[in-house]
């Protein structure tokens, strides 16, 4: 039973692996490492990032000043196409892996449910997939 077990987790790792929604992170990370200036915005983002990290490990809080810098970038990211882009496919790839483990939860803990990822709740609708039994 392991065997096909294993043999069973390799299908899903090569399904998933060449799923649409995979394509389209590395499509749209291909795309956001080519443009100047969201790479420019990314480095001051992790620049700032370590910043704030380095100043937390010293026992210092987050300054106002930090807060709203980080802000500002943020701002400016989302206005980027490229990071845009990039950050929806990661999204939805996300909710797809979240979908996945959630069917397998169920599976294992003999709960019955349609393996949206959102609980078959009032979040639940067309973005769960055809594969989604609830609506």
């Amino acid at each position: 039973m392991s065997a096909e077990i294993l043999l069973k987790a390799s299908e899903l790792a090569d399904a998933i692996a060449e799923c649409d929604e995979l394509v389209a992170v590395r499509n749209a990370e291909l795309a956001m490492n080519s443009d100047p200036e969201a790479l420019k915005l990314i480095g001051e983002f992790q620049k700032k990032q370590q910043q704030v990290y380095n100043a937390q490990m010293s026992g210092n809080e987050l300054s106002d000043e930090d807060k709203k810098d980080i802000q500002e970038i943020e701002g400016k990211m989302n206005d980027i196409p490229a990071i845009k882009a990039y950050i929806e496919a990661s999204d939805k790839f996300e909710h797809l892996l979240k979908s996945v483990n959630t069917v397998i939860a169920r599976a294992i803990s003999g709960d019955e449910g349609c393996g949206c990822g959102s609980d078959c709740g009032p979040e639940c609708g067309p973005e769960c997939g055809s594969s989604c039994g609830c609506n």
